[in-house]
């Protein structure tokens, strides 16, 4: 999917129906216009998260899917990964305890190197579309090699293998 999706990053494509693509938008301006639509907090407040279907054998539908949730609402849902339900509530446990932790634990534990996008982040993510931080904290964990050296956190206890496991299936 990743290719089809990277072939329609056109403006057109990722704009709110109602936004100037004419003159063509960046990504800042588009997701300003997409937080100026009001779309995201439409479907987040009235609980119309998008569902998408991994399981379609239409990779097609699947891919449109893809693109349309995330460039219009901005978030989305998937099922039908393959993915069973015990491994997913494992790895939800065990990013509930390291987030349990103190600040400076978690700072510490896993340092962030933005050059790597990889590590713990509390409320740094700065926003394009408004400046501010994101009020979040967030343990980005990156696939790349060596991008999680010295940052795998050594709490919860088996959480890098089981990370990596996760992101195996």
């Amino acid at each position: 999917f990743r290719t089809r999706l990277s072939r329609r990053r056109d403006t057109k494509a990722m704009s709110p129906p109602d936004a100037d693509t004419s003159a063509g938008l960046s990504e800042v301006d588009l997701e300003r216009s997409l937080k100026a639509s009001g779309v995201g907090d439409k479907a987040a407040s009235s609980y119309a998260v998008p569902i998408v279907d991994l399981s379609n054998p239409d990779e097609t539908a699947v891919s449109d899917a893809l693109w349309d949730a995330a460039t219009t609402v901005g978030f989305f849902t998937v099922v039908g990964h393959g993915i069973e339900q015990e491994s997913i509530d494992a790895q939800f446990g065990a990013s509930r305890e390291f987030f349990a932790q103190d600040l400076a634990v978690k700072e510490a534990a896993s340092p962030f190197e933005a050059a790597l996008n990889s590590g713990f982040e509390h409320m740094k993510q700065v926003r394009p579309s408004t400046g501010l931080p994101d009020v979040k904290e967030s343990l980005q964990v990156t696939a790349r090699a060596d991008a999680m050296s010295g940052r795998w956190p050594p709490k919860p206890a088996g959480f890098e293998a089981r990370t990596r496991a996760f992101m195996e299936k």
